[in-house]
């Protein structure tokens, strides 16, 4: 499987049990899987799935960065 590096998205996030809000940057690497099919495969802060800070959920809602505000 080959990989290479495509771009970074900046992104605000959502937790959607804690519903703590937060704003990171995706990296967006393009691999090649064993079919030669081409497919994105996102990382935040080193890890393929994000998680939330507060309390670790994968429930997680993605948006454009300044999109999404925390209730309050």
């Amino acid at each position: 499987m080959n990989a290479e590096h495509a771009r970074c998205i900046p992104c605000s996030f959502l937790c959607l049990d804690c519903r703590h809000g937060w704003d990171g940057t995706y990296d967006i690497d393009m691999i090649v899987d064993e079919r030669d099919r081409i497919a994105p495969v996102y990382h935040l802060d080193g890890r393929q799935s994000p998680r939330c800070p507060a309390c670790q959920s994968h429930q997680i809602h993605i948006a454009r960065r300044w999109r999404i505000r925390p209730p309050g």
